[in-house]
């Protein structure tokens, strides 16, 4: 099955975010939208980071929306402190990301 566009936009905000700040941990989840139209980015990373990595999120994003046909609501972003994240969420999240 291939990707939507909200997918698609999710991932690249993702690849921004990693630019950004490389150690920072993403979770894209579309379980918000059952009919696969949009998607929710969770972003761990510690809080000195957290306010520069959303500010040049949401630039990114307002970006990435000019091209596409999804509804600004419809791609929401939302910073976590990852210092307060259970480590249990944070083992899943390191074995997700891929290996460079």
């Amino acid at each position: 099955m291939g990707m939507t566009q909200a997918e698609a936009l999710a991932e690249r905000l993702k690849q921004e975010a990693k630019r950004l700040y490389a150690p920072v941990l993403i979770r894209v989840s579309l379980e918000a939208y059952p009919n696969d139209d949009g998607a929710d980015i969770y972003i761990y990373a510690p809080k000195k980071f957290s306010d520069m990595l959303l500010s040049k999120l949401k630039i990114a994003r307002e970006q990435f929306l000019k091209t596409a046909k999804v509804d600004k609501d419809k791609l929401r972003i939302f910073m976590e402190d990852a210092e307060n994240m259970s480590p249990e969420l944070k083992e899943r999240l390191m074995a997700e990301q891929p290996k460079e």
